[in-house]
């Protein structure tokens, strides 16, 4: 069927797939892929299909990837702490874990999953404060 939009989500579960089947072959895929949305007009859809894919490997592999952003670098604890609460929160069997800092966030951190996020920033909680009439 020329000219039929695959959808998001057919495009992440076959990505996950590969990546799942070949990891050493991910750049390959992750290209493929950035081919794949040039070609077809659909770059301003990456941010969604990596999101998508991020549900897929996690629905098929078990795999939870999470970004975190924290006011300051995680330590071991932190880190370990964090891994057991998610896996304990979705069952997943492996947690791969992205950090990010920002200072503008006071104190604590922001985990982001393909379907969640837990907020524990100082910001956010003085935020909160702020708003309390």
């Amino acid at each position: 069927m020329a000219g039929t939009k695959v959808s998001r989500r057919v495009i992440a579960r076959t990505l996950a797939a590969q990546l799942i089947a070949e990891p050493s072959r991910q750049n390959h895929w992750i290209q493929a892929l950035a081919a794949y949305l040039v070609e077809q007009n659909r770059v301003s859809e990456a941010a969604l299909i990596v999101n998508d894919i991020e549900h897929e490997l996690y629905e098929q592999d078990g795999q939870l990837l999470t970004h975190v952003t924290s006011a300051r670098p995680l330590s071991d604890a932190v880190r370990s702490a964090l891994k057991k609460l998610l896996a304990a929160q979705t069952a997943a069997k492996n947690i791969v874990i992205t950090e990010k800092t920002d200072a503008s966030l006071i104190g604590g951190l922001v985990a982001r999953t393909a379907d969640a996020e837990l907020d524990a920033s100082v910001r956010t909680k003085l935020n909160r404060l702020a708003t309390i009439n």
